[in-house]
């Protein structure tokens, strides 16, 4: 029982230590982000939101944000839409070197970006083409992409093939009985792969950094960058706390979302949520 007691005390004291730890950068970038000082150093001088008027004003910076905020989204969207057909082919029953094909898939997650990007950059060299934001839009589809398939394919996998079985034989064709079935019964998961590619895309910087052209800089490199700059810091700070502030208002929406999406999903049978052994490694998050 004493040790029981430990346990629990010594878990509970982990959990709110990692907490402190993941919370409180974020807390004291929010405070620094009032700060009438433009030296993010306590104690705080007054407060004042001037940073956040002079970073709007900034259009450099607003820009630098804006593009990043494009490329997420396309790269959440794109990287999503592979995900689904990748999946799809993976959920095959009769899938010749799965394996290899799943390793492949994966392949980005272990391969450093900072090598990924100077072989990108080989290869535009090579085929003639300049370096553009669309050159780094796909590289960021093509480390986004294994994300979208770790979270779409396993909840595919749980989805009983009788009933894309039952809409075809009601005179449903596949296109019609994906759409109507089982895209609805996925809607969850795809919101989850559309924001962790949105965040992977948005947070990236190597990649960025050797793809993005001159005068054209992506968040992060704008903020690596600035950073060394005294007299942009506030404003980084100011953008980096209405950032820390969206992300909360997206998760909180996307969580509402998901429980909305499971309320709906309740009235499916409960055998449409259990694993079908289809033969297909299921891989886990």
């Amino acid at each position: 029982m004493k040790l029981h007691w430990l346990g629990r005390t010594a878990l509970t004291a982990y959990f709110w230590v990692f907490v402190l730890f993941l919370f409180a950068p974020l807390a004291v970038l929010m405070t620094f982000a009032f700060n009438q000082s433009m030296s993010p150093t306590l104690p705080i001088t007054g407060f004042t939101t001037h940073w956040f008027h002079q970073a709007f004003s900034d259009t450099v910076l607003t820009g630098a944000v804006g593009r990043s905020i494009e490329i997420a989204a396309a790269t959440g969207l794109f990287a999503t839409a592979l995900g689904i057909m990748a999946s799809i082919g993976l959920s095959a029953r009769r899938l010749r070197l799965r394996a290899l094909i799943i390793a492949i898939l994966l392949l980005p997650l272990v391969v450093p970006y900072i090598s990924l990007a100077v072989g990108l950059l080989v290869l535009l060299n090579q085929l003639g083409l300049h370096i553009s934001l669309w050159a780094v839009f796909l590289g960021h589809v093509v480390i986004a992409m294994p994300f979208a398939v770790l979270v779409i394919l396993p909840r595919l996998r749980s989805l009983d093939p009788s009933m894309m079985e039952a809409a075809r034989d009601l005179g449903s064709n596949e296109v019609t009985a994906f759409s109507l079935v089982t895209l609805p019964l996925l809607m969850p998961s795809l919101v989850s792969s559309f924001l962790i590619c949105f965040i992977t895309s948005f947070d990236e910087f190597a990649i960025a950094s050797f793809l993005a052209p001159p005068g054209q800089p992506t968040f992060p490199v704008f903020l690596y960058t600035g950073s060394r700059a005294p007299g942009l810091l506030p404003e980084l700070i100011a953008v980096g706390s209405l950032i820390i502030v969206g992300s909360l208002v997206v998760i909180a929406i996307a969580e509402g979302g998901r429980r909305w999406a499971e309320r709906r999903l309740q009235g499916v049978p409960a055998e449409a949520a259990a694993p079908v052994d289809s033969g297909v490694p299921v891989l886990q998050i």
